[in-house]
Protein backbone atom coordinates (compact mmCIF):
# COMPACT_ATOMS: atom_id res chain seq x y z
CA UNK A 1 0.00 0.00 0.00
CA UNK A 2 1.31 3.44 -0.93
CA UNK A 3 1.95 5.99 1.81
CA UNK A 4 0.04 9.25 1.67
CA UNK A 5 2.32 12.23 1.07
CA UNK A 6 3.18 14.15 4.19
CA UNK A 7 2.88 17.90 3.92
CA UNK A 8 5.32 19.58 6.26
CA UNK A 9 3.92 22.90 7.46
CA UNK A 10 6.44 25.67 7.01
CA UNK A 11 6.49 29.44 7.29
CA UNK A 12 6.86 29.99 3.55
CA UNK A 13 3.62 28.13 2.90
CA UNK A 14 1.93 30.13 5.65
CA UNK A 15 3.22 33.39 4.16
CA UNK A 16 1.97 32.43 0.69
CA UNK A 17 -1.47 31.52 2.05
CA UNK A 18 -1.82 34.81 3.93
CA UNK A 19 -0.72 36.85 0.89
CA UNK A 20 -2.97 34.91 -1.50
CA UNK A 21 -5.97 35.42 0.77
CA UNK A 22 -5.47 39.20 0.57
CA UNK A 23 -5.40 39.24 -3.23
CA UNK A 24 -8.37 41.01 -4.83
CA UNK A 25 -11.14 38.53 -5.53
CA UNK A 26 -9.57 35.78 -3.43
CA UNK A 27 -12.05 33.59 -1.56
CA UNK A 28 -11.99 34.29 2.15
CA UNK A 29 -11.14 31.55 4.63
CA UNK A 30 -13.54 31.01 7.44
CA UNK A 31 -12.00 32.72 10.45
CA UNK A 32 -12.16 30.58 13.59
CA UNK A 33 -14.12 33.14 15.60
CA UNK A 34 -12.98 34.81 18.75
CA UNK A 35 -10.43 33.24 21.03
CA UNK A 36 -12.51 32.89 24.23
CA UNK A 37 -15.31 31.17 22.31
CA UNK A 38 -12.84 28.77 20.73
CA UNK A 39 -11.29 27.90 24.08
CA UNK A 40 -14.69 27.40 25.71
CA UNK A 41 -16.07 25.45 22.76
CA UNK A 42 -13.13 23.08 22.31
CA UNK A 43 -14.08 19.43 21.83
CA UNK A 44 -11.81 18.46 24.69
CA UNK A 45 -11.77 20.19 28.09
CA UNK A 46 -8.00 19.72 28.20
CA UNK A 47 -7.54 22.28 25.42
CA UNK A 48 -8.53 25.24 27.63
CA UNK A 49 -6.34 24.06 30.48
CA UNK A 50 -3.38 23.47 28.19
CA UNK A 51 -3.87 26.85 26.52
CA UNK A 52 -3.87 28.52 29.92
CA UNK A 53 -0.79 26.58 31.08
CA UNK A 54 1.17 27.35 27.89
CA UNK A 55 0.46 31.08 27.72
CA UNK A 56 3.62 31.91 29.72
CA UNK A 57 5.55 30.77 26.62
CA UNK A 58 4.18 33.78 24.72
CA UNK A 59 6.53 36.77 24.54
CA UNK A 60 5.46 39.44 27.06
CA UNK A 61 5.98 42.62 25.04
CA UNK A 62 4.96 42.57 21.41
CA UNK A 63 2.53 44.36 19.13
CA UNK A 64 -1.10 43.61 20.09
CA UNK A 65 -1.90 42.28 16.62
CA UNK A 66 1.07 39.88 16.67
CA UNK A 67 0.13 38.80 20.20
CA UNK A 68 -3.33 37.89 18.91
CA UNK A 69 -1.88 35.80 16.07
CA UNK A 70 0.47 34.02 18.48
CA UNK A 71 -2.40 33.20 20.84
CA UNK A 72 -4.40 31.71 17.96
CA UNK A 73 -1.37 29.61 16.94
CA UNK A 74 -0.93 28.44 20.53
CA UNK A 75 -4.59 27.47 20.72
CA UNK A 76 -4.26 25.62 17.43
CA UNK A 77 -1.34 23.55 18.68
CA UNK A 78 -3.36 22.72 21.83
CA UNK A 79 -6.24 21.50 19.64
CA UNK A 80 -3.78 19.49 17.56
CA UNK A 81 -2.26 17.95 20.68
CA UNK A 82 -5.73 16.98 21.85
CA UNK A 83 -6.71 15.51 18.48
CA UNK A 84 -3.52 13.45 18.30
CA UNK A 85 -3.50 12.46 21.99
CA UNK A 86 -0.19 14.24 22.63
CA UNK A 87 0.65 15.92 25.90
CA UNK A 88 2.09 19.45 25.90
CA UNK A 89 3.80 18.58 29.19
CA UNK A 90 6.22 16.17 27.52
CA UNK A 91 9.41 18.06 26.64
CA UNK A 92 9.68 16.38 23.24
CA UNK A 93 6.18 17.61 22.35
CA UNK A 94 6.51 21.05 23.93
CA UNK A 95 9.68 21.71 21.94
CA UNK A 96 7.65 22.62 18.85
CA UNK A 97 5.91 25.55 20.54
CA UNK A 98 8.81 28.05 20.42
CA UNK A 99 9.39 27.06 16.77
CA UNK A 100 5.70 27.57 16.00
CA UNK A 101 5.69 31.00 17.62
CA UNK A 102 8.90 31.94 15.77
CA UNK A 103 7.28 30.99 12.45
CA UNK A 104 4.21 33.14 13.13
CA UNK A 105 6.38 36.05 14.23
CA UNK A 106 8.62 35.72 11.16
CA UNK A 107 5.67 35.74 8.76
CA UNK A 108 4.12 38.73 10.53
CA UNK A 109 7.41 40.67 10.50
CA UNK A 110 8.00 39.84 6.84
CA UNK A 111 4.54 41.11 5.91
CA UNK A 112 5.16 44.28 7.90
CA UNK A 113 8.61 44.84 6.39
CA UNK A 114 7.32 44.40 2.84
CA UNK A 115 4.19 46.44 3.47
CA UNK A 116 2.15 43.55 2.11
CA UNK A 117 -1.57 43.85 2.80
CA UNK A 118 -3.26 40.93 4.54
CA UNK A 119 -6.65 40.11 5.95
CA UNK A 120 -6.44 40.04 9.74
CA UNK A 121 -9.22 37.46 10.13
CA UNK A 122 -7.57 35.22 7.57
CA UNK A 123 -4.19 35.53 9.32
CA UNK A 124 -5.86 34.53 12.61
CA UNK A 125 -7.38 31.50 10.92
CA UNK A 126 -4.10 30.59 9.25
CA UNK A 127 -2.16 30.90 12.53
CA UNK A 128 -4.71 28.67 14.30
CA UNK A 129 -4.66 26.11 11.49
CA UNK A 130 -0.86 26.24 11.33
CA UNK A 131 -0.70 25.34 15.03
CA UNK A 132 -2.97 22.34 14.47
CA UNK A 133 -0.84 21.17 11.55
CA UNK A 134 2.37 21.51 13.55
CA UNK A 135 0.98 19.15 16.20
CA UNK A 136 -0.20 16.71 13.56
CA UNK A 137 3.19 16.72 11.87
CA UNK A 138 4.91 16.22 15.23
CA UNK A 139 2.76 13.13 15.77
CA UNK A 140 3.71 11.84 12.34
CA UNK A 141 7.42 12.56 12.88
CA UNK A 142 7.67 11.04 16.35
CA UNK A 143 5.34 8.09 16.10
CA UNK A 144 3.47 7.30 12.92
CA UNK A 145 6.41 7.50 10.52
CA UNK A 146 7.97 4.54 12.33
CA UNK A 147 4.96 2.25 11.83
CA UNK A 148 5.31 -0.08 8.86
CA UNK A 149 2.73 0.32 6.13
Amino acid sequence: MEKAPVVIPDRNTLLAQVVEAAAPGAPSSRPPGNLPALVDGARDARVGRWFHDLQPLLPPTIAPELAEFLRFALLGVCVGFSDRELSPYIAEHRAIIPLLLDDIRAVYEQLQALGTPYDRDDFRFRAYDYGIHKAYYLDWTLYMSHEPY
